[in-house]
C-alpha cells in the first residue's frame, strides 16, 4: 500500500466520529481495505485456536486471528455482557483476547500475569468476575489448579499444530456495534497497597487524546516502534491501538527489562520506544556502550515519572533522541502532563511539565480550593480522558473526586511558569518529627545524583509510640561500586535545609546499604512495594543488630553524625530548592 493511500486511510479514520477503543481494529481493517503486509512483529509466537502460530501480523491476519478467538469464546458459551478475566502470559495474547471479547460485546478484565494468583483470585471474587481465562505460562508460573476452584476457568493455552474443534466457525452479527458510553475494558491499578482497584474504560473516553496520533504520531516515513509496555495495562493497549490504526511497524516485546529486551530493541532498530520506568531503569543499569540505541529518536514513558539519572543514561544510548515523560495513571485514561528531555537539557527536580491541552489541572487543598503557586497540595485533573470510575464502587469513585476534579493520588505544586512538580504519592509522604513532611520521590531524585548509587527507595518507618515516622533511605550501589553509608547520610542531610533546620532530631533519618544480591520487592507492574519495606524493616534491623548481613551491608542513623551546618547561600525553602 502506498504512503499516499495510507495517509488517506488515516484521514478517513481521524474524521470518523464513531471510531473508538472498542472498534478500532475493524474500522482500520475497513479503512485500509485489509492488508497482507506484516506490521506487528512478536518477540515470541502466538498460537491461536486453529493451531496456527503467528510470529507477525498483517492487518488481515490480525483480523482473522481475532475472529478465530471470538469463535472459540462463543464455543465456550461466552456471550455479550459477560465480564471475562484475562490472566495470560507476557506479550501479545492479552491484546488479542481483548479484541476478541470486545467484538462479542463482552468486557475484558485484564489482569497482569505477574500479579500473585491469590491476589488475582481475590480481585476476581471481590468484583464478581466469575469467568477466568489462563494459559500455560500463567499456569506454570502459579500452579492455578487449587487457587481458582470457585471460578469458571478456561484454558486458552492453545498448542501449535492442534486445532480446537468449534461448533461455530462462522460468527453471526460480528462484530457487535459499540457506542460512546459503552465500557470496553477493565484494568486494575498497580496494587502496591493491596488488592487492586478495577478501573473502567469507555469506548469514547479511552480514545480521547489518542485520535490526534492518527495525524501527528508519525514524524518520518521510516518510523518504527518498539513497545515494552505490557498489554495488560491501559498504556500497553493504547500504543498497540496506535500501531494498528497507523499500520506502524512495531515490535511487541514480551520481555520488559534487562539485556534480552535491550538486545531485541537494538536489533529491531526502532525510531520510537515506549516503556515504563522499570524498563528504562534496567537499561540504565546495564552499562551499555554509547549510542547503543542510536536509531531511537523518541522515548515515551508513562505511569510514574522516570528518574533524572536514568533519563541521562538513556540519552547517552540514543544521543539524537528525546525523552518524553508523560505523568499519568490508569484512572486518567491518558497522560495529563508532558515534559521533554534531550541529551543537553534534562528536566530536573521531579518536573512533570505543563498540563496537556485537553486537561485542566490544579493543586488543591483538602477542601478542594485551588492553591497558589509554590504551595504543595493534591493534584486534581479535569479531563475528558478520565475514567468513568471504579467497577462496583460508586462511593470510592465519589470520594476520588473533589470539587469536580479527579484526584490522582499525588502531592505536587505548580510553579509560577505554569509547570507542575510531582513531589510524591499521597500514601508515601512521610509525616516527620521536624515540622514538615518528607517527600520520598524528591529525596530519591536527590540521592540518585551520587555517582556510586544506582537505585534508591525512600519510605517512612515507625519511630515508636508517636505518630511521626523516620525517613528510611535504602540504597543499591552501582555495579562494582562500594557505597559508604556515612557519605550517603551526609548527602541526604544536605537536602534538608529547605525545611528550615540546620540539623535533624536523632533517629529521624536512616540509611541502609543493601547487599549487591538483594533487590527491592516489586509488584506485578515492577513498582517497588514500599508497604513491604515498611513492614519488614524493624525485623530486618534486628537481624542486622544480631550480626546478619544477608540484606544490609550497613545501617546508619543520623544521631551518629555531627550536624551538617546550613549554608547561608543554600536553599531555605522548598521552592528555592526546586529552582536551584
Amino acid at each position: 500500500m502506498s504512503e499516499f493511500a495510507k495517509l488517506q486511510a488515516r484521514n478517513k479514520l481521524f474524521n470518523d466520529p464513531k471510531l473508538g477503543a472498542g472498534n478500532f481494529l475493524f474500522k482500520a481493517h475497513a479503512a485500509y481495505g485489509g492488508g497482507d503486509e506484516d506490521f506487528l512483529f512478536l518477540e515470541k509466537p502466538y498460537v491461536g485456536p486453529s493451531g496456527a502460530a503467528y510470529q507477525a501480523f498483517s492487518l488481515s491476519s490480525l483480523f482473522l486471528a481475532v475472529r478465530d478467538l471470538a469463535a472459540w469464546y462463543q464455543h465456550q458459551g461466552i456471550r455479550a455482557g459477560r465480564r471475562v478475566c484475562l490472566y495470560l502470559g507476557d506479550g501479545i495474547p492479552s491484546f488479542l483476547h481483548f479484541l476478541a471479547l470486545g467484538s462479542l460485546g463482552c468486557i475484558p478484565v485484564l489482569i497482569n500475569g505477574h500479579l500473585r494468583a491469590d491476589l488475582a483470585n481475590s480481585y476476581a471474587q471481590r468484583n464478581g468476575f466469575d469467568v477466568f481465562i489462563y494459559d500455560q505460562e500463567t499456569n506454570a508460573r502459579w500452579n492455578l489448579a487449587d487457587i481458582l476452584k470457585s471460578l469458571s476457568v478456561f484454558n486458552a493455552g492453545f498448542v501449535q499444530g492442534t486445532a480446537v474443534p468449534l461448533d461455530t466457525p462462522v460468527i453471526q452479527d460480528w462484530p457487535v456495534t459499540v457506542s460512546d458510553p459503552d465500557i470496553v475494558m477493565i484494568c486494575h491499578s498497580s496494587g502496591t497497597t493491596g488488592i487492586p482497584k478495577a478501573v473502567l474504560f469507555g469506548h469514547a473516553q479511552f480514545f480521547n487524546g489518542k485520535r490526534e496520533r492518527l495525524l501527528g504520531f508519525i514524524e518520518q516515513a521510516e518510523d518504527k516502534l518498539a513497545t515494552a509496555m505490557p498489554p495488560t495495562h491501559a498504556a500497553g493497549v493504547s500504543y498497540l491501538m496506535t500501531a494498528v490504526l497507523l499500520q506502524l511497524p512495531t515490535l511487541a516485546l514480551a520481555t520488559q527489562t534487562g539485556i534480552v529486551a535491550a538486545n531485541l530493541i537494538a536489533g529491531f532498530q526502532p525510531s520510537i520506544i515506549t516503556a515504563f520506568p522499570q524498563s528504562y531503569a534496567s537499561f540504565a543499569e546495564l552499562d551499555l556502550p554509547d549510542g547503543y540505541f542510536r536509531s531511537v529518536q523518541r522515548f515515551y514513558n508513562t505511569g510514574d515519572t522516570a528518574h533524572e539519572a536514568h533519563i541521562r543514561q538513556l540519552l547517552r544510548l540514543a544521543p539524537n533522541g528525546r525523552f518524553t515523560d508523560m505523568f499519568g495513571a490508569s484512572e486518567l485514561g491518558m497522560s495529563q502532563f508532558f515534559k521533554v528531555s534531550t541529551a543537553d537539557k534534562v528536566a530536573t527536580k521531579r518536573t512533570v511539565g505543563p498540563a496537556a491541552a485537553y486537561a485542566h489541572c490544579a493543586i488543591l487543598s483538602p477542601q478542594g480550593e485551588a492553591l497558589a503557586e509554590g504551595v504543595p497540595g493534591y493534584i486534581g485533573v479535569r479531563s475528558p480522558t478520565v475514567t468513568p470510575g471504579y467497577y462496583g464502587q460508586p462511593h470510592l469513585t465519589a470520594l476520588t473526586t473533589l470539587n469536580g476534579y479527579w484526584l490522582t493520588g499525588d502531592i505536587g505544586l505548580r510553579q509560577d511558569d505554569g509547570e507542575f512538580i510531582h513531589l510524591d504519592r499521597i500514601v508515601d509522604v512521610v509525616p516527620t518529627s521536624f515540622g514538615e513532611p518528607a517527600y520520598t520521590l524528591l529525596l530519591e531524585e536527590h540521592m540518585l545524583r551520587r555517582p556510586k548509587i544506582f537505585d534508591v527507595s525512600v519510605t517512612g518507618v515507625s519511630r515508636g509510640p508517636t505518630r511521626e515516622e523516620a525517613v528510611l533511605i535504602l540504597v543499591r550501589g552501582a555495579e562494582g561500586k562500594t557505597v559508604d553509608a556515612e557519605e550517603v547520610l551526609r548527602h541526604a542531610l544536605a537536602c534538608y535545609p529547605f525545611y528550615g533546620h540546620g540539623s535533624l532530631p536523632d533517629y529521624t533519618l536512616c540509611v541502609g546499604i543493601l547487599n549487591p544480591n538483594h533487590v527491592f520487592p516489586v509488584g506485578s507492574t515492577g513498582k517497588v512495594l514500599k508497604r513491604m519495606l515498611r513492614e519488614q524493616f524493624w525485623n530486618e534491623h534486628r537481624d542486622f543488630d544480631e550480626g546478619c548481613r544477608e540484606i544490609f551491608h550497613a545501617l546508619l542513623w543520623n544521631q551518629a553524625l555531627v550536624a551538617v551546618p546550613v549554608s547561608p547561600h543554600g536553599p531555605q525553602n522548598l521552592c528555592d530548592y526546586l529552582r536551584a
